[in-house]
């Protein structure tokens, strides 16, 4: 399907390629400046479920930006880890989570639409900014893992990064090679509350 010239994804993928090479040859001209940050975060235990919250600080602009205005989405994925303290204090990881969201533009609405990759839920905006400030509201909540108690000592990490490999195969390279795609946030942790 890819090779095809006749096929229905042809003019996507010429599009894909002009954008391409207008950039490699443009030099990248349009500085990007990307920011992913955890600003905070919290996580209790009550009846056996985990909640996480936490406000995350998303800025796209530059070559990505112009990416997602010619109808590249992108895929920004939130990671959670659960840490259990030992005897000795080492935190050991005891279960990892992850959630997926797909950013996209639609030329014809001029909009923004946000899904959650794993329920299928597409929300809309008006600009970017209110489309990452959606994500950057994080709030998940997971069962307790097995073997995992509310007396213990645990801990939350969390992290958030654009998924360069969601992106379409020749912007995968420029992906790797550039650094304003590299946009991940540190990981950032805290102790785990009880109610």
């Amino acid at each position: 399907m890819f090779f095809q010239p006749n096929s229905g994804t042809a003019r996507p993928i010429r599009l894909l390629q002009a954008l391409l090479l207008a950039m490699l040859l443009g030099g990248f001209s349009i500085h990007a400046h990307a920011q992913f940050a955890v600003n905070s975060g919290q996580s209790k235990l009550a009846g056996g479920l985990l909640s996480t919250s936490a406000q995350l600080t998303l800025k796209i602009t530059g070559d990505p930006a112009q990416a997602l205005s010619k109808g590249i989405g992108l895929t920004i994925v939130v990671r959670t880890r659960l840490y259990r303290a030992s005897l000795a204090s080492w935190y050991f990881k005891v279960a990892n989570w992850e959630q997926r969201f797909l950013v996209e533009h639609h030329a014809l609405s001029n909009r923004y639409t946000l899904t959650q990759v794993a329920t299928g839920t597409t929300d809309h905006f008006p600009t970017l900014t209110e489309t990452l400030s959606a994500i950057g509201r994080f709030a998940t909540t997971v069962d307790l893992p097995a073997g995992t108690h509310e007396n213990d000592d645990l801990q939350m990490r969390l992290q958030v990064s654009l998924d360069r490999k969601s992106l379409p195969g020749p912007l995968k390279l420029v992906a790797l090679i550039f650094k304003d795609w590299q946009l991940r946030s540190s990981w950032e942790r805290w102790k785990v509350k009880t109610r």
